[in-house]
């Protein structure tokens, strides 16, 4: 991951909760992923990420804004979000346009639209269900379904709800991870904004290394993310 995505960037900012800057990164990072260039040196590449994580950025912009109590840039993410989703959906296969009405529904939650995010994710369970999918947890490492989980799992700290938690045993995965997002995701919100700080993802993660301490708070316990390696608790850079 190269120094200059905005994404990553955005991540090694979340402790200094300079949100402006943090709302332009994780934007700037949605652009990018969409367009082809994030990840590869601004070079334009036939290799293109998905969309998924371009919804997933947004959104993140989108809270970022919130937390900041831009409520105004907030919406407007969320509804860029749900307008790629929403075009998106077109021209997709069954499975990946019902995870389509299920980023809408996300889309909706950050905009503060309970209604709309409810009828969603209704349009989400019965998709998923006509999508008639044999294998249901390996279908949630398809792009977009992984980054809504990734969406997930990042918003729900610093509790960390995994995989198991959305997905239950697997057997209902995508009826399930649908359930929790409708149930779980305006109290992360709120969570979030109470505590006016969004935690960077989860990634490798170290317990009493006492070979890193975090400038800020001390501790010791590290993750490994953006090729940095990010204080647990507080999200301070310890190394970079």
């Amino acid at each position: 991951m190269s120094d200059r995505d905005h994404a990553a960037r955005a991540i090694r900012t979340l402790h200094t909760e300079r949100w402006p800057d943090i709302v332009d990164g994780y934007t700037l990072g949605a652009y990018g992923t969409m367009a082809g260039y994030e990840g590869f040196e601004r070079t334009l590449t036939d290799d293109r990420t998905s969309a998924g994580d371009g919804l997933r950025y947004l959104l993140l912009a989108g809270v970022a804004a919130r937390i900041a109590g831009d409520e105004t840039t907030a919406h407007n993410r969320a509804l860029q979000a749900r307008l790629v989703a929403t075009d998106y959906r077109r021209d997709a296969d069954p499975l990946a346009a019902a995870a389509c009405e299920e980023w809408i529904g996300h889309c909706q939650v950050v905009a503060g639209n309970d209604e709309k995010a409810s009828a969603a994710y209704d349009r989400a369970s019965e998709a998923y269900a006509a999508a008639s999918v044999e294998d249901p947890a390996g279908a949630t490492t398809e792009p977009l379904l992984q980054a809504g989980t990734d969406l997930l799992t990042q918003l729900s700290r610093p509790d960390d709800d995994a995989w198991d938690d959305i997905h239950g045993d697997g057997s209902d995965a995508l009826a399930r991870r649908v359930r929790f997002a409708r149930a779980r995701l305006p109290s992360y919100l709120d969570a979030r904004e109470r505590a006016g700080h969004l935690h960077a993802p989860r990634g490798s993660t170290e317990y009493g290394n006492d070979s890193y301490e975090c400038p800020d708070c001390g501790a010791n316990d590290i993750n490994h993310v953006v090729n940095t390696v990010l204080c647990l608790r507080c999200d301070a850079v310890i190394e970079s």
